[in-house]
């Protein structure tokens, strides 16, 4: 799903806020194939804020149009995309030379091609692609614009149900005998989780097996099916990939207590309902908690990439197992400490004290029990820096799996 740009998020329907109650479905069964959308007629146009994004000629993600619109019903800011943090140039992988633009175009049907509408983006302005995969970006025309060219902008849901929840994706994937936009339908659940994808790791991601969520489907917004809002946003997907691959990038896994899960075509989101209360007068604002991604690890650059798989010691005396990297980190100090959970990696406890971080090589043991095990490292300006939450919060979480010795069979 992270391979868009390697050259290779209440749902306004209408122009109220009008809540639905209905099925925006159409009774399309949960599963079943997708459908490929067309609106010659209109009868998609709630849907036509969601577009597809290029990197110059090369298509990418999808993005979706946000409503901030305020509750006389007034656009007064700019226009946002909601999308995932690695549609980014860069983020996950290297920046494009040269110069580029990135646009998106609107009423990506497959029969309106023609009355299809291009706007240029004018830059991201805020993304979390350490403890989600979400991202903004701002529009050269302002939100007022798109709606009387016609373009129906998507709400933000407030809240989202830890329950499994009937969804809906409208997505523009690639590689489909077919371009443009498609409506897929399925169930959603709260994973409980850590969601472990090469060297990153993620808690709190949401699940589904909704069809036809393909490369290209990046950043789709997952819909709630009765009210229309967004949920969240279509970050990665084990669609195409085995489980020989389990947990490396684009075969992401599910570990708990150190046990490890694989669930083939199946999709993974980060939810996006947080983002509601970060506008102010239609303009995307960072005053609140919530809406600051939050500062991540400092580090300066990866000399020795971590270890992601150890292999267990072959006896009770020899060294534990350790997860072993080589960083320059831009703080002069740092913690750090090994865990089963990722989310213990927030809890200061049992943090090594504080070491000088001089071109830093570190080994960690580890426990030895097999599975999933987590190196966490936070980088502390002093001796004497208190551990608080924003601090915890910006900790290197990096995976690494600790598997049985296997026999060798001598000829």
């Amino acid at each position: 799903m992270k391979k868009e740009y390697l050259l290779i998020p209440l749902i306004t329907l209408t122009l109220s806020a009008t809540v639905h109650a209905k099925d925006l479905g159409e009774g399309l069964a949960n599963e079943s194939d997708a459908v490929l959308l067309k609106n010659a007629d209109n009868r998609y146009k709630h849907w036509n804020g969601v577009g597809k994004m290029f990197l110059d000629d090369v298509p990418g993600c999808t993005a979706s149009l946000l409503d901030t619109r305020d509750y006389a019903n007034r656009a007064t800011g700019p226009a946002y995309l909601l999308t995932a943090a690695h549609c980014i140039p860069g983020v996950s992988g290297p920046k494009p030379s040269g110069q580029y633009k990135e646009s998106v175009k609107f009423n990506y049907f497959n029969d309106t091609y023609s009355t299809s509408k291009s706007y240029a983006i004018k830059s991201a302005v805020w993304q979390d692609y350490d403890n989600s995969d979400i991202a903004l970006y701002e529009l050269e025309v302002p939100l007022a614009t798109l709606i009387a060219d016609g373009i129906t902008p998507l709400r933000l849901a407030s809240q989202w149900a830890e329950v499994s929840t009937d969804v809906l994706i409208v997505n523009a994937p690639e590689h489909l005998p077919d371009s443009g936009l498609r409506l897929a339908a399925c169930a959603q659940q709260y994973t409980s989780a850590d969601l472990v994808e090469g060297d990153r790791v993620y808690v709190g991601a949401l699940k589904n097996r909704c069809r036809q969520v393909l490369p290209g489907s990046s950043g789709s917004p997952v819909l709630d099916r009765l009210s229309g809002q967004i949920l969240a946003v279509v970050a990665t997907s084990t669609g195409g990939a085995s489980v020989e691959n389990r947990c490396d990038n684009n075969a992401p896994c599910e570990a708990r207590n150190g046990k490890i899960k694989w669930f083939a075509d199946t999709h993974y989101s980060h939810p996006a309902d947080y983002l509601a209360g970060c506008f102010r007068k239609g303009a995307f604002t960072k005053v609140a908690n919530a809406c600051t991604a939050g500062y991540g690890f400092p580090i300066a650059h990866l000399e020795y990439f971590p270890t992601q798989y150890l292999v267990m010691p072959a006896s009770a005396t020899d060294p534990a197992p350790t997860i072993s990297t080589e960083f320059l980190v831009r703080t002069p100090y740092y913690r750090y400490k090994t865990a089963r959970e990722a989310r213990d990696c927030w809890s200061s406890r049992q943090y090594s004290g504080v070491i000088s971080a001089n071109k830093t090589v570190l080994d960690a043991p580890v426990a030895r029990d097999p599975g999933m095990h987590y190196l966490c490292v936070v980088g502390v300006k002093s001796v004497n820096q208190k551990p608080d939450a924003a601090l915890m919060k910006s900790a290197w979480i990096t995976p690494a799996q600790l598997v049985e010795r296997t026999p060798v069979t001598l000829p």
